[in-house]
């Protein structure tokens, strides 16, 4: 074999050999959905080898009630929290705003995952939509536990 070959047949085989540690670094997805007295709930997570998170999406409808005749409704709410966090012990803890359907609200996620795969999410939100003199229309709150399973959801 003549020395050109023998380069390319040997870096062939170390990217080869490098691909395995590659996908193995990817970040780990963690997921699941829920429900509260409103509706649906889904959260997933997205945590590297290294123990740092974020939070790919989370939603939940929120009961919602207008400012000036107190009507109440349901309003989808949908965040990211693209910032990876270090998890404590397995825990993690998330406290960040988000802007979701012309509301802003305060999002807070906490929870365990477990080495066995499984864990949990705790969702509150506390969300204000605002008019265009800057007061407060409707003020919404939510919240829920959500299963997690490493890998995401289970297939329904």
């Amino acid at each position: 074999m003549n020395r050109s070959a023998t380069l390319t047949a040997l870096l062939v085989s170390l990217f080869a050999l490098a691909l395995p540690s590659a996908a193995a670094a990817a970040p780990t997805p963690w997921g699941g959905t829920g429900f509260n007295d409103l509706g649906p709930s889904f959260a997933l997570l997205s945590v590297t080898q290294d123990g740092r998170a974020s939070v790919t999406n989370v939603q939940l409808i929120l009961a919602c009630t207008d400012a000036e005749d107190g009507t109440e409704s349901d309003r989808a709410f949908d965040a990211r929290y693209r910032n990876r966090e270090p998890l404590n012990g397995n825990r993690f803890a998330f406290d960040f705003t988000a802007l979701s359907g012309g509301r802003l609200g305060r999002v807070r996620l906490n929870g365990r995952l477990r080495s066995n795969g499984h864990g949990a999410a705790r969702v509150r939100v506390e969300a204000t939509a605002t008019g265009q003199g800057g007061e407060v229309v409707e003020r919404c709150q939510g919240a829920t536990r959500i299963p997690l399973r490493r890998g995401g959801p289970a297939p329904r």
